[in-house]
Parts: C-alpha cells; structure tokens; sequence
C-alpha cells in the first residue's frame, strides 16, 4: 500500500509538473529542427546567390561606365546600387548563419536594404532626366523637386537606424522601412515607365537595363513591405517563405542585367 501510494504521488507530480513541460517542449524542438532548417538553407542560397548577382553587375556596370560617353552617372548609379546590394546580401547571409547577431549587425542589413532600393529608383530618376524631353514631359517633376523629394525620403528612412540600433527591430522601425521601400519604389518605377514610353530608348542597352532594374526595384520593395507584414497578424513561415522567394527572383533578374550588361561592355571593349 504504501509503495502504491508513493506511486500515486509520483504519477499525480508528473501530471501536474512534467506533463506540460514535455509537451512544451515538444512543439519547440520540432519546430526549430524543421521549419527554421529548411527556410535558412533558403535563405542562405537565395543571400549567395543575390550576392554574386550584386557582384558581376556592378563590376560590368563600371565597366560600361567607363567606356561609354554617355550616361555614365547612371550607370554609376547603378553600380552604386548593386554594391549596396550586395552588402545587404552579405549581412542576411551573416544572420542567416549566425541567428543571435546583434542589432547593429541587423539595422544595417535593414540600411542596405533600403538603399539598395533608393539607388535603383534613382538610378531610373537620372536615366529619365538625361534622355531627351517629349511634348508628354511637361507635367513631370524638375530635377530640383525631384532631388528635394528624395532627400526627405531619404531622411525618413535614415531614422531607423538608430531606432533599430538602440531598441531592436521595433514595429515601428519596420514600418518606417516598409513605407519608405514602398514610396521609392512607385518613385522609380513611374520614371521606369515614363522612359520605356519614349522611342529614343527601344532597343538598346538601355532600354535592356530599365526593364530589368524596374524589375529588381519591385522585388527589392516587395521585401521590405513583405518583411513589415511582421508586425501584422501574419504566420512568420508565410512571411519567410514570400521573402525567400522574392530574393531568388531579385538576384535571377540581376544575372540577366549581369548578362546584358557584360554583353555591351564585351562590344565596346572590343570596338575600334
């Protein structure tokens, strides 16, 4: 009896205490031996292969810089805007492969992130401005409004930093990104549209890198929207899952620049 008693209690202690910590415990270990495996492996491709992407377009980029007359500030621009990316990648592989960085390491992945966009949309904003007027150009920007309206993005989205810096990735540091990615990106793609529309373009190099830099600038937005739904009810798989799939499609557009792009700086390297 009392050897069935003790058993009682001992059963009764294990119902009450170690019951539910096993079936806490459960879930956890499952869950980081599944989910966050497989969507790191993603994530850690998807940040190598944006990264070499970033790479060889910004190398042909200066490249086609350097050996042609004319636009060269956007291709600079361009260049500029892929090394930025690259730095992003680099630091999301870097977190991808150590998840307990600090959040420095974190605000500016989140920095080169946003800039990589800006550069893209201003990229497209010198592009425009350096191509010959039409009579339907007459109800854009200045270049001087235009170049004032980036500068208060830009100081909208430089506050971040240290938001992120000091007290982590806030909600509110993540919407910050998140409106300013956005309101860069519709600005860089309206001057994206409005290039392709004029005939002076059709055909060329450049029309080539519009198309694909338009391309890039939306997935590029897409992440940091994407990556600000955090902070709504949304499940963090889904979440994960859209981000990964939006950084392959940035870096397959990229090696198609990359390859326009090497395709031009071969032909006027090799012009008399």
């Amino acid at each position: 009896m009392p050897e069935a008693g003790l058993a009682v209690l001992v059963a009764r202690l294990a119902d009450a205490g170690l019951a539910p910590g096993v079936g806490d415990a459960v879930p956890s270990v499952v869950g980081a031996a599944t989910a966050p495996v497989g969507g790191g492996v993603t994530r850690f491709v998807a940040g190598v292969l944006v990264f070499v992407a970033c790479l060889g377009t910004t190398r042909y980029a200066l490249l086609n810089a350097s050996r042609e007359p004319h636009d060269t500030l956007v291709w600079r621009y361009v260049a500029l805007s892929t090394a930025v990316g690259g730095a992003f990648a680099a630091l999301s592989v870097v977190e991808t492969v150590s998840p307990t960085v600090g959040t420095v390491v974190l605000a500016f992945r989140l920095l080169a992130q946003l800039f990589f966009a800006v550069f893209l949309a201003l990229s497209l904003r010198e592009l425009y401005y350096a191509q010959p007027a039409t009579s339907t150009d007459g109800d854009r920007l200045s270049l001087s409004t235009a170049r004032r309206v980036e500068t208060a993005f830009m100081l909208l989205a430089l506050v971040q930093f240290p938001i992120v810096v000091w007290v982590g990735p806030t909600a509110v540091a993540r919407v910050i990104i998140a409106v300013a990615a956005a309101a860069f990106t519709v600005y860089g793609v309206s001057f994206g549209h409005a290039i392709r529309a004029r005939r002076a373009t059709r055909g060329t190099v450049l029309d080539a890198t519009v198309t694909y830099t338009i391309a890039v600038l939306l997935c590029v937005g897409a992440v940091s929207v994407t990556e600000g739904a955090a902070v709504a009810p949304v499940p963090r798989p889904a979440v994960a899952g859209a981000v990964n799939v939006l950084l392959v499609m940035v870096g397959s557009f990229l090696i198609s620049l990359l390859i326009r792009l090497k395709r031009s700086a071969d032909a006027t390297g090799g012009a008399p």
